[in-house]
């Protein structure tokens, strides 16, 4: 059957490439000040998700919503179910695109714009896979249902909510991820780090940080870092240029670029580029924020500000497995706990707070870890305001899941089924028996949170070629 699931994949280029398209141009960032009964993440968020579930209807599939936090789209019948999950929502977009991130745009065989590889390419992928099932007249023994969330990358609200109010199915997969299939997740521990303001103790500082800047999603390495600075003594044309010159020689030295402006008063703002990378590998990226605050930190400033600074700086930058938080460990299925500093944000009348994005691994204890970092962060002068967890996930190498979705992918690749584990969340984790199944091929990179982000179109429908397989044999 492989030869005749890619031949139908590739019958619906066009239509595919035209409604991603329209699909893609629907802006679905959370956006919570657009919330609203029935829209629980913002009008973006709930557009893309009826665009899927008017997609299905018109196809004569049964459809529901659930209250605006998750969809359904159903195929078969049976009382076991087969669970396919992808989500609409998209992170942030961030700077420097070549064309705007919501206006697709394909060059060169591929697909450019937020949510092409993460996830709404995958998820329409899904849906015309399910479509073409439903066309060949295959008699399935299972229920399939295609299940599309609206919270994935924020705090999984939608999930939480679709199992309060309907069944979760226990054997499935998400495309979210890569080939061959993900079947160990790390679990993940996401505090904000509170620093309350302080009363001064060095009102001699040449310095003071007024506020600072950096990245806007907890599990993305932040590219741009902003500092307003301010220089309480009176500045002359000598220290500024060895202020300058300080600084000209930390890019340099860091092979990166960044801007600083000095006004006559003494106000000094630096910016600084970084490398955006996803939070699960962060050792991928170069973190704007912590960078520009290891810089900040070889001047003189104020109590108050150092203590937000050293943070970041000293303890975070570069601690990518939590070394200098106390907190780093290992296990052979999934490897090292990671740590991301997402969110950084200060304020002198406000104070400092940090989002982190730490995935343990998949055979660890979440609470022990948590212990460890709740006592790390109070020697820091600290305080977490607000904590996170998600469970990890891991389904052995001899399940039934497995084995189906390792034939159906060495069928149609040639390639071997290497199991493989991530830092990555996806919604394979709500399913006892739930594996992350691409859509990411081997030696393929990942442009998932990325300025740029694309995908590369005869990839996604090779992956609805295998996609409609695998949920052939999984339902049959």
């Amino acid at each position: 059957m492989k030869d005749y699931w890619q031949q139908q994949a590739l019958l619906h280029r066009d239509g595919f490439v035209k409604e991603l398209h329209s699909f893609l141009s629907i802006n679905s960032i959370e956006d919570m000040s657009t919330a609203a009964e029935g829209k629980p993440f913002g009008e973006g968020v709930a557009a893309a998700l009826e665009y899927m579930l008017a997609r299905g209807e018109s196809d004569g599939f049964h459809t529901r919503n659930v209250d605006g936090y998750a969809g359904v789209i159903e195929y078969g019948e049976g009382e076991e179910e087969i669970g396919v999950l992808v989500h609409v929502d998209v992170v942030t977009v961030g700077e420097g695109w070549t064309t705007p991130p919501f206006e697709p745009n394909v060059r060169g065989g591929r697909i450019y714009a937020r949510g092409a590889i993460d996830d709404k390419g995958p998820a329409l992928a899904a849906y015309y896979a399910l479509k073409m099932v439903k066309d060949s007249g295959l008699a399935l023994t299972k229920k399939v249902r295609l299940i599309i969330g609206g919270d994935e990358e924020s705090g999984w609200l939608c999930m939480k909510h679709f199992a309060l109010h309907d069944k979760v199915p226990q054997i499935g997969f998400s495309p979210d991820s890569s080939f061959p299939m993900t079947h160990a997740e790390k679990g993940q521990i996401n505090p904000t780090l509170a620093l309350p303001v302080q009363v001064s103790s060095n009102a001699d500082a040449c310095f003071q940080l007024l506020s600072f800047l950096s990245g806007d999603q907890g599990n993305s390495v932040p590219e741009l870092a902003r500092a307003a600075v301010k220089a309480p003594q009176k500045t002359s044309p000598e220290w500024q240029r060895e202020v300058k010159s300080g600084w000209e020689a930390f890019l340099e030295a860091q092979a990166t670029t960044g801007e600083l402006e000095i006004t006559k008063a003494g106000d000094l703002t630096f910016v600084l580029h970084g490398k955006p990378a996803h939070g699960m590998v962060p050792q991928n990226g170069v973190n704007a924020g912590t960078l520009l605050a290891a810089f900040l930190l070889s001047l003189d400033f104020e109590a108050s500000d150092y203590s937000f600074l050293s943070l970041l700086g000293e303890v975070l930058h570069e601690d990518f497995y939590g070394e200098r938080l106390h907190v780093a460990c290992e296990d052979e299925v999934s490897g090292k706990l990671t740590v991301n500093a997402g969110i950084l944000r200060y304020d002198r009348l406000e104070g400092g707070s940090v989002r982190l994005n730490i995935r343990y691994p998949a055979t660890v204890s979440c609470e022990e870890y948590v212990e460890k970092l709740t006592q790390r962060v109070d020697e820091l002068g600290w305080t977490i305001s607000n904590l996170r967890t998600s469970k990890s996930h891991y389904v052995p190498k001899d399940r039934p899941v497995i084995q189906t979705l390792s034939r159906v992918y060495e069928e149609h690749t040639g390639l071997p089924a290497h199991l493989l584990s991530s830092g990555g969340a996806t919604y394979a984790k709500i399913m006892s028996e739930g594996v992350a199944f691409g859509p990411l091929f081997p030696g393929k990179e990942s442009m998932a949170h990325l300025t740029d982000e694309y995908a590369d179109i005869n990839d996604l429908l090779r992956a609805m070629g295998i996609y409609a397989n695998a949920i052939a044999e999984l339902a049959k």
